[in-house]
C-alpha cells in the first residue's frame, strides 16, 4: 500500500486513508468503520470524511466522522492522525458514558417526556 518512498507527498485513495485512521483507532473504543457510507453535511465540499458508529447495548448508534481535507498527502494526514482520532475517541468515549435513557432521548427528541 504504501511502500514506495514518494508516496507520502501523494493523496490517498479513499479507502487508504480509512485504512490509515482505523489502524490508528484503539480496538478498546469499540467503533466500527462504516466504509462505503456517504454523507454530504460538510460546509467544505473539499474535504473527504471516514464514517464510524458507536453503539450501546440498548440499540442506539451515534454516526462519527473524521473529516480530511481532499488534498492532504499521506504524510500530512500521518502526522495530524493522532489528534484526529484522539478527538474521535472522546467523542466515542461521551457516547458511551451517556445513560439509555439519555439515548432514547436523543433518539426520539422532543417526542420524549420526563
Amino acid at each position: 500500500m504504501f511502500g514506495a518512498p514518494s508516496i507520502g507527498s501523494e493523496v490517498p485513495s479513499d479507502r487508504d486513508l480509512r485504512s490509515l485512521i482505523v489502524k490508528a483507532i484503539s480496538p478498546q473504543v469499540g467503533l466500527t468503520p462504516l466504509p462505503g457510507f456517504k454523507l454530504d453535511l460538510s460546509a467544505n465540499p473539499d474535504f473527504r470524511k471516514v464514517f464510524f458508529k458507536a453503539s450501546c447495548e440498548c440499540g442506539t448508534s451515534a454516526l462519527l466522522s473524521v473529516e480530511v481535507g481532499g488534498d492532504k498527502t499521506v504524510d500530512q494526514i500521518t502526522d495530524a492522525l493522532p489528534l484526529l482520532v484522539d478527538r474521535l475517541e472522546r467523542q466515542a468515549g461521551v457516547f458511551s458514558k451517556m445513560t439509555c435513557d439519555a439515548h432514547q432521548r436523543l433518539r426520539l427528541g422532543p417526542a420524549v417526556q420526563k
